[in-house]
């Protein structure tokens, strides 16, 4: 064999060799120099929003979010922090060859309120659609701003303090106080009035010539209709054995907004089978529960067929990111990831619970919606106040 064709498969072997360790290198691959071996790892990715919070890794100072880290196989506790936000920690897997996101929302540790509306709130309802707010306006100096108003999150316009809701008057007239029911779809609102007088409002106008309903049976009856068929649309999504089991040991099945994950609470005592029978890489760490006890709350996620135990969790509903629930007492707002851990207290302060008030999430995240009164001895009524997360 010529030295020509010896150095040719030569640089060939090399060039292959270069070549695989490159492809292993790009997959995450390490060199151990203890074995003198390239050694398979795994990728933590850690994001968070707002980013630039440092990561910890082991109670070490690794990186600062957003950034990807080669970690060898292994199980460590991560820690995320940023001055003037509630930190972020959990235990997680690294598994080789595999990435593990955080994807974490950090909730400001310091509450910021503002006031969303100046001329008194009253009877505050949300939207089914999660987008809209109706209120009572009662005490308004000009006689004319008494009636009933929507504050539409959806759509915001400049202000004074921030970019607030789109707040506008949907009824005129002098109502002392109301209860409202919504169509599923937001576009309607059916207005009770000292429980005796009802009026069917299009949320989009001035309802100048309204319709009064002598009794709103049949209006509630087709919403009900309606809500029911977007449920079941909804509950297709899910495995039949796992449909069967919330069906009969369950209440209130209520999907997250990205429908990928069902929030209840359990009725009876069963057992959740499982129907996903391959591993889902980067699945949550969280350990999760199968047995059903009644009384408790739970998060199922459709996605990884996995079912958490949700502690703590009084009157919850979704945040809008669908990976977090809002949690509050009488006293106390906070928020919590879907698995519940990493529980934040958003807000201790006077505030009006429901059903005279409510806690409202915005429905891009910046903010939570409260009913209070910061100036009560002064004589100003309750208004509705942002929480301002962002």
């Amino acid at each position: 064999m010529s030295r020509s064709t010896i150095a040719i498969i030569s640089a060939l072997v090399i060039l292959g060799g270069a070549i695989f360790v490159a492809i292993a290198l790009a997959r995450g691959f390490q060199f151990d120099l203890s074995k003198r071996s390239l050694s398979p790892t795994g990728i933590l990715v850690a994001t968070s929003d707002p980013d630039g919070a440092e990561v910890f890794i082991n109670s070490k100072l690794a990186t600062a979010t957003n950034n990807t880290i080669n970690l060898a196989p292994g199980r460590y506790s991560v820690k995320i922090t940023k001055d003037g936000f509630v930190s972020w920690e959990k235990n997680i897997e690294i598994k080789p060859e595999e990435v593990y996101k955080t994807n974490v929302f950090l909730f400001p540790s310091l509450p910021d309120l503002r006031p969303l509306t100046l001329t008194g709130a009253q009877d505050p309802s949300l939207s089914s659609d999660g987008t809209k707010i109706a209120y009572v306006v009662a005490s308004a100096s000009a006689a004319e701003r008494n009636g009933v108003w929507i504050a539409d999150m959806g759509r915001l316009i400049p202000s004074p303090f921030a970019s607030s809701a789109d707040l506008r008057q949907i009824y005129r007239g002098d109502i002392s106080t109301a209860s409202f029911l919504w169509s599923p779809d937001g576009t309607q609102l059916l207005a009770s009035v000292s429980g005796k007088l009802n009026i069917l409002l299009v949320t989009s106008q001035i309802n100048d010539q309204p319709t009064f309903l002598a009794t709103p049976g049949a209006t509630l009856a087709l919403w009900a209709s309606q809500a029911a068929a977007k449920l079941a649309t909804q509950e297709t999504k899910l495995a039949p054995t796992v449909l069967a089991t919330l069906a009969t040991a369950s209440a209130d099945l209520t999907f997250s907004p990205d429908e990928t994950k069902i929030l209840y609470q359990a009725t009876s005592s069963a057992y959740l089978p499982t129907y996903l029978l391959t591993y889902l890489p980067g699945t949550n760490p969280t350990p999760q529960v199968r047995h059903l006890t009644a009384g408790n709350t739970y998060v199922y996620d459709l996605k990884e067929d996995r079912n958490y135990l949700i502690k703590n969790c009084s009157n919850c509903t979704w945040f809008p990111s669908s990976r977090h629930l809002l949690s509050h007492t009488d006293k106390v707002i906070s928020a919590m990831e879907y698995d519940g851990t990493n529980e934040a207290i958003l807000y201790a302060g006077p505030f009006v619970p429901p059903p005279a008030g409510g806690v409202f999430a915005w429905p891009n995240w910046s903010k939570i919606v409260i009913l209070t009164s910061l100036n009560g001895a002064g004589g100003i009524g309750e208004n509705l106040y942002t929480i301002n997360l962002r």
